[in-house]
């Protein structure tokens, strides 16, 4: 096969989890507050289930709002259906305040933050924040508990299903689940990146010297600047609007190669003048979850942000009193860990784009794979209807039966995974994850006896919207 299926039991092997005391327990225990996370919490508790987020950091969101992802990614599909009926409650309550566009796509991400909890507690989900998982309990096919560490020790949080929300599927590894990771055989993830955003920008002034680099430079690829909108982009491949005032600064010294290498910048609803950065983006060796490589990650990115501020004051008109306003507090992986689940998407199902009965999430994002890896070749759409599925037997986990997983991590090859790992769809899988288990506990059935289109059923039954069939 294309891949190496990897069986590590990362904190199991030789470790007695057991005795530990018990810190807490839910009906549900979702495994990460992230994009996917407080999804699959927010639905699991709709349904009335008691359910626990156990999280690293602070805050719900992860990579929209601790890893400054903003905007939310088009699907591809000519409606934008998001697929999920919380996303919709997200969307309207972050534009009640200002916090998103009208699109719900470009967003605040300090707001974004404050809607996420703000909805979770509202249904009554518990949160365990500061708090890293550091093992895993399995007893005859199930996880009964989950190992953690904070500012108590180390402890136990027991619970009737889990759904692992962490990104780089940490619990289904420490369990003992199979998984794959990087391209083919070299094991080499995807490029990383580590954002921020800029605060202090005189959009009407950058907006003048847009139109005269659009004109200058015969190409408006791409420069949009207008009504207190802002997309701007600039890759090492292919010319750019701002291709040549890039070129001109690392001739001088005041840039590098690097920083050409992939440059994004997005505007912020409800945060005028500020502009936030998808770069810099740096080539990752073999493994995206190595502490080490990740802590060079943001030493290193701190050095490309000022050099990259310091640029824009003296090239870009409008800069002069632009400042940072926020780094990510975490690297934003894009691929790391996929979980070996009872159906994998495949690159096939992506080009093909291939429908299945238990489908929870549609979208034609495309193959975006970072980092100089091989491309990909395009097939043809059988139906005419240009988009893929994808099922939801890639959110439960083989050989366990009451262990799910969604987000990034979910059951996915590398091409695919490449595709279905932006916002739109992990905050599908999380909803659908967490309904799948809140199911499962209802019925008093496995995690594999979930029929997806029940769950999809529903999501829509909610408020889910989907492009017609």
């Amino acid at each position: 096969m294309w891949y190496n299926i990897r069986r590590k039991r990362m904190g199991v092997s030789g470790m007695d989890y057991s005795s530990l005391p018990v810190f807490a327990e839910a009906e549900i225990v979702v495994c990460g507050g992230g994009t996917a996370g407080a999804y699959a919490a927010k639905a699991a508790a709709d349904l009335g289930r008691d359910v626990l987020i156990v999280e690293q950091t602070g805050s719900l969101g992860g990579s929209q709002t601790n890893g400054l992802v903003t905007p939310v990614s088009y699907t591809g599909i000519p409606s934008n259906p998001r697929c999920s009926y919380v996303s919709r409650e997200v969307g309207e309550r972050l534009r009640e305040i200002g916090g998103c566009a009208d699109s719900y796509m470009n967003f605040d991400p300090e707001l974004m933050e404050i809607i996420l909890e703000e909805l979770c507690a509202g249904a009554g989900v518990r949160f365990l924040y500061h708090t890293f998982i550091v093992g895993a309990v399995t007893e005859g096919g199930r996880v009964t508990a989950v190992a953690v560490a904070n500012k108590r020790g180390l402890g136990l949080v027991r619970g009737g299903a889990f759904i692992d929300c962490t990104g780089d599927a940490d619990v289904c590894v420490r369990a003992g689940a199979g998984y794959t990771s990087g391209y083919g055989n070299s094991g080499k993830n995807q490029s990383v990146s580590l954002r921020y955003t800029v605060a202090g920008v005189d959009f009407d002034r950058f907006g003048e010297q847009i139109k005269e680099e659009i004109e200058r430079s015969g190409t408006d690829r791409v420069a949009i600047c207008r009504g207190g909108k802002l997309y701007l982009a600039v890759t090492k491949d292919g010319k750019w609007t701002f291709s040549d005032i890039f070129d001109r600064a690392i001739a001088a010294g005041d840039l590098d190669e690097g920083d050409k290498t992939y440059w994004q910048g997005f505007y912020m609803p409800g945060r005028p003048g500020a502009v936030a950065f998808n770069n810099p983006e740096f080539p990752c060796g073999t493994d995206a979850t190595d502490p080490e490589f990740a802590s060079r990650i943001q030493v290193e990115g701190k050095r490309h942000i000022l050099r990259q501020l310091l640029f824009y004051r003296k090239y870009l008109r409008g800069f002069g009193n632009a400042y940072i306003s926020k780094i990510a507090s975490v690297v934003g992986v894009r691929e790391s860990r996929n979980v070996v689940t009872d159906r994998v998407l495949t690159a096939e199902d992506i080009f093909s784009r291939r429908k299945f009965p238990d489908m929870f999430c549609q979208t034609d994002y495309p193959v975006d794979v970072h980092g100089g890896m091989p491309d990909h070749p395009e097939t043809t759409c059988s139906d005419g209807k240009k988009w893929y599925e994808i099922p939801f037997g890639t959110l439960v986990v083989k050989g366990f039966d009451n262990l799910f997983v969604a987000g990034r991590c979910l059951g996915a090859d590398f091409m695919a995974q490449s595709s279905v790992r932006v916002q739109q769809s992990a905050r599908s899988s999380g909803e659908a994850a967490g309904i799948g288990a809140a199911l499962a506990l209802t019925r008093g059935c496995t995690s594999h006896g979930i029929d997806g289109a029940d769950v999809r059923e529903i999501m829509i039954s909610k408020g889910a919207e989907y492009a017609d069939r």
